[in-house]
C-alpha cells in the first residue's frame, strides 16, 4: 500500500510537471528496482541478524558448559590439593609423634608413591636370618604401636623384604613370618585386626642396591605402610 501511494504522488508530480510517459515510466522503473533491491538486501540482513543470533545463542550455550566443565575440574583440583595436604599435615603429625625414635635410629619415616611408610631395620628388630623378634624390637613395637593406632580411620600393612643372600624360597618365607610376628605382636599390645594385615616381599623390592654389606643392610628391613583410603585416590565413594 505505501509503496503503491508513492507511486500514485509521483505520478501526480510528474504529469503536473509536463513530463512524459516515457520519460515517468522508465524513472519508475528505476525506483522498483531500488526498491525491490531494497527489500531483497533488507530479507538479507534479516537473514544475517538471525544466523548471527543463533550463532550467539550456541556460544552462550557452549560458554555455560565449557563454564560448567572449567568448575567441575577446579573444583576437582581443589579436592585433590586438600587430600594432599592432609597427607602432609598426617606425615609431619606422624614424624612429630615418632621425633624420639627417629632421632634414636629406630625407625624411619618417609613417602613412596603416595603412601606413608614406617620403616624398621632388621639389625633392630630380628636376628639375621631369624623372624623371632628380639627384646630391643618389641620395646621399639611397644613405642611405636600406640602412635600407629591413634591415627584414626587407618589402615596398616605390615611388610617383609630381605636382601638377595640365600634362596628365592628361603627369602620368601622368612619375610612373611617376620611380617606376620609383628603383625601378631602389634595385635597383642592392641592393635585391632581389623586394622593390619601382613605381607611378604622377599627381596623383589629393594630400597639399595644388593651388590654392597651396606645396601643388604637397608634392603633387610620391615615396612608399616599406612594404607591410603581408596577414595582419597580415586574419587570413589562407598554406594
Amino acid at each position: 500500500m505505501q509503496k503503491n501511494a508513492f507511486f500514485v504522488a509521483i505520478l501526480a508530480l510528474s504529469f503536473g510537471c509536463g513530463i512524459s510517459k516515457e520519460i515517468y515510466e522508465r524513472d519508475t522503473k528505476a525506483l522498483m528496482d531500488q526498491l525491490n533491491q531494497s527489500d531483497q538486501e533488507k530479507k538479507a540482513l534479516l537473514a544475517e541478524k538471525e544466523r548471527l543470533m543463533n550463532e550467539v545463542s550456541a556460544l552462550a550455550k557452549e560458554k555455560g558448559s565449557l563454564s560448567q566443565d572449567l568448575k567441575l575440574a577446579l573444583e576437582k583440583m581443589e579436592e585433590l590439593k586438600q587430600q594432599a595436604l592432609k597427607r602432609k599435615q598426617a606425615l609431619q603429625s606422624l614424624k612429630a609423634k615418632l621425633q624420639e625414635m627417629v632421632a634414636a635410629g629406630k625407625l624411619k619415616v618417609r613417602t613412596d608413591r603416595g603412601r606413608i611408610i614406617v620403616e624398621m631395620s632388621e639389625q633392630v628388630l630380628f636376628d639375621v636370618g631369624q623372624s623371632k623378634l628380639k627384646p630391643e624390637g618389641k620395646a621399639a613395637l611397644d613405642e611405636l604401636t600406640p602412635i600407629l593406632i591413634s591415627l584414626q580411620g587407618r589402615q596398616f600393612q605390615v611388610a617383609g623384604h630381605t636382601d638377595n643372600t640365600g634362596s628365592e624360597a628361603t627369602n620368601w618365607k622368612l619375610s612373611v613370618n617376620r611380617a606376620l610376628e609383628v603383625t601378631m605382636y602389634m595385635i597383642e599390645r592392641g592393635m585391632p585386626p581389623d586394622r593390619i594385615s601382613a605381607a611378604g616381599y622377599a627381596f623383589y623390592a629393594p630400597v639399595a642396591p644388593n651388590d654392597t654389606p651396606e645396601g643388604r643392610a637397608r634392603n633387610r628391613r620391615i615396612e608399616i605402610v599406612l594404607v591410603p583410603n581408596i577414595e582419597e585416590l580415586m574419587g570413589f565413594e562407598e554406594e
